[in-house]
């Protein structure tokens, strides 16, 4: 088991918050294309669905296996530690805003209620970049140092646990979208080898169609 002090490498999360700038950056254009148009409205609804869930489980495992970790062992900036609690709130308050309207204009394709729901994207989204660089640039070189590998893994398990089987391998090809190939390979590293084995079967081609539906 590495221990405190041995440098976990953290740098999955650098490809977690990767997906989620890129995601929730695209997402209000994606709702205003589908103004009207039912079609599209359902494929959007699905994506932006699987994305909001995406978002809460990376928060959700922050708040339970992350920071009081962090604040127990390490010294940490109390304000930099507010700052982050206060930017998870209105984040969360914003996917729970997201979450309720959802499903009926998945259904309808509403104009006005997909406009209501990309300005609370525009809305948010600087407080989500602010947060995602700030824990990459202050906590994580934290994190290296204070939790196990067996602590960090379990923010893994934590946050693959809430993927539906069926989605794992869509959700991998968002992980190794923008990776460079060291990186890819740097991250591939911690999948089991069946699903390295799936993803280059079946998964990266699942993930491509889906992409190219969702992106028009």
């Amino acid at each position: 088991m590495t221990g405190p002090g041995t440098g976990v490498d953290t740098h999955e999360m650098v490809l977690i918050h990767r997906v989620i700038r890129r995601e929730f950056g695209q997402l209000p254009q994606l709702l205003r294309s589908a103004a009207g148009d039912r079609a599209r409205s359902k494929v959007i609804g699905a994506h932006a669905r699987e994305m909001l869930d995406f978002l809460h489980t990376h928060h959700t495992g922050e708040d339970e296996l992350l920071f009081p970790l962090l604040r127990e062992r390490a010294v940490l900036d109390p304000a930099l530690m507010d700052r982050m609690d206060a930017q998870h709130a209105r984040v969360d308050a914003a996917v729970a805003a997201l979450g309720a309207e959802l499903p009926a204009w998945t259904a309808s394709a509403d104009a006005a209620a997909g406009e209501r729901m990309a300005e609370l994207i525009d809305a948010t989204m600087p407080t989500l970049i602010e947060h995602l660089a700030e824990e990459e640039q202050q906590l994580l070189p934290i994190v290296s140092v204070t939790l196990t590998q067996s602590e960090w893994d379990a923010l893994g398990k934590h946050g693959m646990s809430a993927i539906p089987l069926t989605r794992r391998l869509v959700i991998l090809g968002h992980i190794t979208e923008e990776t460079d190939e060291a990186e890819r390979q740097r991250f591939l590293r911690v999948v089991p080898a069946p699903a390295r084995l799936a993803y280059k079967l079946i998964g990266h081609r699942q993930f491509t169609r889906e992409t190219a539906a969702i992106r028009g």
